[in-house]
Parts: structure tokens; sequence; C-alpha cells
């Protein structure tokens, strides 16, 4: 397994529950969370996203958005954005070596 979410207890730092990422992928990026749900994402080409209960990880739901996921995701007004596939690369003496697409998603959840 290469990637996974985990909750903690914040006083005792007791794993509560532990969320394998199902694309077997790393999940660098931060969650965001609303409504007693998590958002997460990952960097696996297909660029999942994925809603978790944050009360026991359980996943809810995904969507893939084509692209890897690399930042966080914003929530507002019910709605989830995200960029996908918005990288870019710097080689020493940092010039700009390579660029990604800079699609914006929004995932209204109402």
């Amino acid at each position: 397994m290469a990637g996974a979410w985990v909750a903690l207890d914040a006083r005792s730092g007791e794993l509560l529950w532990s969320t394998a990422n199902p694309s077997n992928e790393n999940a660098p990026a931060p969650v965001s969370v609303a409504n007693g749900v998590i958002f997460a994402g990952s960097v696996a080409p297909e660029g999942p996203v994925y809603a978790m209960d944050a009360e026991t990880g359980k996943i809810l739901w995904s969507y893939n958005s084509g692209a890897t996921l690399y930042g966080g995701k914003s929530i507002s007004c019910g709605c989830i954005y995200h960029g996908n596939g918005n990288k870019l690369g710097l080689a020493a003496p940092l010039h700009l070596t390579w660029t990604g697409g800079t699609d914006l998603y929004a995932l209204c959840v109402k």
C-alpha cells in the first residue's frame, strides 16, 4: 500500500481510523473538511478526488478529474475547488523546464 489517510486523536495521538488510498498512490496534498466530510486527492494519473466520512474514514464517493492532483482543495458555498495538472519544473539556476495543464474544477455538493 503506497498511501493512506489516517485520523488521530488530537489529545492522545491514538489512531482512530486508517483508509487506504484506492489508487495505491501517495496522497501528499492537504485535506479539507466540511460538514463531517473529508475531501482528499491523489497523485494518481487519473486525478481522483475522494470524499470520506470524517468519523469513520469510509469513502463516500470519488471523482476522476483527469490529471494528477498535487494541491489541496478549497471549499465554499457547497462546492469543492481544485486545480489539476498545474505543475512546473524549475532547474538550477531556476529556469522553467516544463509546465503542465491549467484546469480548475468545481464539484458542487448540495
